[in-house]
């Protein structure tokens, strides 16, 4: 019979085991994890093992009728407007409904919505005030200025302090508000899902096959995207030269095919402007059926994701 000490140190091994061998492939288990997900994509697993995906089937969105909007699994006509429970699930975002346009003999069907403007997000407050948070609104409840010595409950989570009511992120799957019921894991009480709202503002961008552009992440939402069919009009694009992966799973900018590993180089006076020695962006082929694009500071990409980038 094991005692529940060695239980316990077991469970704890396992655990250990579990996240090293998840260490080995990172690259695909989170790049354009939150993208994919959202959209309804399936992970596609290689030799059985349900670890990391190698790449994503998103068939069952490239195939979307060009008629319709598509939000959370509910299908909208165009002039439609988005239902209560789909708004109630897409913070940040009101008034959406399905609008189709014509342009140069062109229809475009697509999401359109107003932004919602947060004063949170707008200006900077002095301390010891800072801005609290309920986990269904989009924008801060309040500005509180605690009186001297008050006493404020505090959250402490992957190494950083968060006050009573401040918002933060569990990794990029929830947003959650600091509460003294918080232990240390999301709960529905606390937390909510996070959400980019993929299909209410990038649909033309995917389906399109555009790449999109994180800052210092390969995950979470997108600053911007790279267009494809614009290229012609910005710049060159080719694929480097280098081993190629021996998977049938390729990512796509446009028409153009990269494999699994490789570079995409993207040349545009955007992005040469922007690079520096301590500053560069890279394209690549992570997880299929689109290419990843990270920029920021040269030293941070290369501890998050050992890319090596001189």
């Amino acid at each position: 019979m094991i005692s529940i000490k060695d239980q316990k140190f077991l469970l704890k091994l396992i655990l250990l085991i579990v996240y090293l061998d998840c260490a080995k492939c990172t690259t695909g288990c989170i790049s354009n994890k939150q993208l994919y997900r959202e959209i309804g994509c399936k992970p596609i697993f290689e030799n059985d093992s349900n670890s990391c995906p190698v790449a994503y089937d998103c068939e069952n969105v490239f195939t979307r009728s060009s008629d319709k909007c598509y939000l959370n699994g509910n299908v909208y006509e165009p002039k439609a407007n988005i239902s209560k429970l789909d708004s109630a699930l897409s913070l940040c975002v009101s008034g959406c409904f399905c609008d189709q346009k014509t342009n140069d003999k062109k229809t475009t069907t697509a999401f359109a919505c107003t932004y919602d403007v947060c004063r949170s997000r707008m200006s900077l407050i002095a301390e010891p005030c800072y801005y609290k948070f309920d986990k269904n609104l989009c924008c801060e409840t309040e500005l509180y200025c605690p009186k001297e010595n008050a006493t404020i409950h505090e959250c402490v989570y992957d190494g950083k302090t968060y006050r009573n009511g401040q918002q933060f992120k569990i990794q990029n799957d929830y947003l959650c508000v600091c509460s003294p019921e918080f232990n240390g894991t999301a709960n529905d009480k606390l937390c909510r899902q996070f959400k980019c709202n993929y299909e209410l503002l990038y649909m033309k961008n995917i389906l399109n096959l555009d790449a999109p552009l994180y800052f210092e992440e390969k995950d979470g939402c997108p600053i911007n995207w790279y267009q494809s069919e614009y290229e012609s009009d910005f710049g060159t694009v080719e694929v480097s030269a280098g081993t190629v992966n021996s998977s049938n799973h390729v990512c796509k900018y446009g028409n153009l095919s990269v494999p699994i590993g490789q570079e995409l180089k993207i040349d545009r006076l955007s992005i040469r402007n922007s690079e520096s020695d301590s500053y560069k962006t890279i394209c690549t082929c992570d997880t299929p059926p689109l290419i990843t694009c990270i920029t920021g500071r040269k030293d941070i990409i290369n501890g998050k994701f050992n890319m090596h980038i001189i």
